[in-house]
């Protein structure tokens, strides 16, 4: 050993008393990798939001770890810079849960499923409702589609979806009645037209058949509604769809898409019911070029297909077809073969 390696071995030997325990550092370096994971996360998902407003669906999307904060922390101009988009088409799942937050442990289920599939020509965007009583495979046996919600969370959710459909998804968006809420109220309201009237338990209102204007207090009972419609959910999806899609118009029309200052204040008052997973990169660069951002064409089941177990067959006659269009990119075909799918 040289006389220098003897006078560092010497010196360590003097200070070794003063180095500090091996596991309190060890956990300060984990807290500050989470601190560091998280603020990469919320400028990817804020990202998305701007993504998914752009693309149609008009619901921003937001991580629930911002409920502690008080705004995004991203710029939100800088989240609308224009970039490339990818080529090849998007699809998104959006699940639409009821956040029963009166029970432990967030018992909650996905009252509504979508997909949003964006073309790879960007000419519009596509609504899929998906039934929540559906019959789908678990982990542990059979159950019913909005179950997964609960016993996974999102991400058994998107898995189940994938397996059924064979379709991968760019993102998964969970949304709940406190973000339709909040950006009910921040758009000042969203003009509906209802194809029947609706008759409210939560309130004890008849909203009548026709055009008319939803405030932030009229979000639940009628998205929520489906006993007293003729066909109970499946009429449910399709009030889900034509509410996204008057919302998605007039963030269009009024221009808040483009405006960084609104799409903030959007972000910000819908950040405590909005989480997603996946890839808003990509999300937001396709988004940004879709030629009618307020015009998706929504599909839907229409008939029940019981089956013993009370559960139901998903799109019991056209299934294998309509996901074939989707993984294919061929949705304007199968529409045209199949028009009374389609939500009017």
């Amino acid at each position: 050993m040289t006389p220098i390696e003897e006078e560092l071995r010497a010196t360590f030997e003097r200070h070794e008393a003063l180095t500090p325990a091996v596991g309190p550092v060890r956990a300060g370096i984990e807290a500050a990798s989470v601190r560091a994971r998280r603020r990469r996360m919320i400028r990817r998902v804020t990202t998305a939001a701007v993504a998914v407003l752009m693309a149609g669906t008009a619901v921003p999307v937001i991580l629930e770890r911002w409920q502690r904060d008080s705004s995004p922390s991203v710029p939100t101009a800088d989240l609308l810079a224009t970039e490339p988009a990818p080529a090849g088409p998007l699809d998104v799942l959006l699940l639409g849960s009821d956040n029963r937050l009166r029970w432990p442990d967030r018992n909650r289920r996905a009252d509504t499923v979508m997909i949003i599939h964006v073309p790879a020509d960007r000419t519009r965007a596509y609504l899929v409702s998906l039934p929540r009583d559906g019959e789908v495979k678990l982990p542990e046996g059979e159950g019913k589609l909005s179950e997964t919600l609960f016993l996974g969370g999102p991400e058994l959710t998107e898995k189940t979806v994938s397996e059924l459909t064979g379709v991968t998804f760019d993102a998964t968006v969970t949304v709940d009645f406190r973000a339709l809420r909040a950006v009910t109220e921040t758009v000042g309201g969203v003009r509906v037209c209802l194809p029947q009237a609706v008759k409210s338990v939560h309130n004890g209102k008849t909203y009548p058949k026709g055009c008319q204007q939803l405030t932030a207090a009229d979000v639940v009972p009628v998205l929520q509604a489906r006993y007293g419609l003729r066909n109970g959910s499946y009429d449910r999806d399709r009030n889900a769809q034509l509410f996204l899609r008057a919302l998605a118009g007039k963030l269009a029309a009024d221009g808040t898409v483009t405006d960084p200052a609104r799409v903030h204040a959007l972000l910000t008052a819908a950040r405590d019911g909005l989480e997603i997973s996946g890839d808003p990169a990509a999300l937001f660069r396709a988004a940004g070029s879709l030629g009618s951002p307020g015009s998706p064409v929504g599909i839907s089941e229409r008939t029940f297909h019981g089956m013993a177990n009370g559960r139901e067959q998903i799109y019991a006659k056209v299934g294998p077809s309509l996901y074939a269009a989707l993984r294919d990119d061929t949705l304007p075909a199968w529409i045209s073969a199949n028009p009374a799918y389609v939500v009017k």
